[in-house]
């Protein structure tokens, strides 16, 4: 999908602030020694998805946690909090997920195994949250510059994908 995005023309940009945000997301990668990070929009649409993502779809990993997130906020707000939850953690036996909202529009994941320390993920997590939110804002107006470049093709991938991790219930 970044590919998409990169590729319109005039884009040049937004195409700067996606390589500042995967420098971001290397860097958090190599100092906690996740797995694998990914960023996300609020739709589930995939922005950058740095390290071993053999083991899985990145782009349905994005859905999901996007959805994920989305029922979680609504769980805050039954339960009065005044803003949803700003961080999630699943918890596996193999694999751990850290789920944390970048301003009010993007989700950073990170999946990291069971031998990593849960106090080194979040640490580092944090200082790449910081750097995220400075670039959350020029990287939406770089993205209503380019006008919808994702849209109908996201929308089609995304129904692809969805239909083949649940099939037809």
């Amino acid at each position: 999908m970044i590919e998409t995005v990169r590729s319109v023309s005039g884009a040049e940009s937004l195409t700067q602030l996606i390589d500042r945000i995967d420098r971001i997301l290397d860097r958090l990668l190599g100092q906690s020694g996740a797995a694998c990070v990914l960023l996300t929009d609020v739709s589930g649409q995939l922005i950058s998805a740095v390290g071993q993502t053999t083991r899985f779809e990145p782009g349905t990993v994005a859905a999901l946690t996007a959805s994920d997130m989305s029922a979680t906020a609504e769980l805050a707000r039954q339960l009065g909090e005044a803003k949803p939850f700003r961080i999630l953690f699943h918890e596996g036996e193999r694999h751990h997920l850290y789920l944390c909202s970048v301003g009010g529009s993007f989700i950073l994941v990170v999946v990291f195994t069971s031998t990593v320390p849960i106090g080194l993920v979040r640490l580092f997590t944090e200082r790449a949250l910081g750097e995220l939110l400075k670039l959350a804002g020029q990287f939406e107006v770089a993205l209503e510059r380019v006008g919808g470049a994702f849209s109908e093709t996201f929308e089609d991938s995304l129904n692809d994908r969805l239909e083949d991790v649940f099939g037809s219930l």
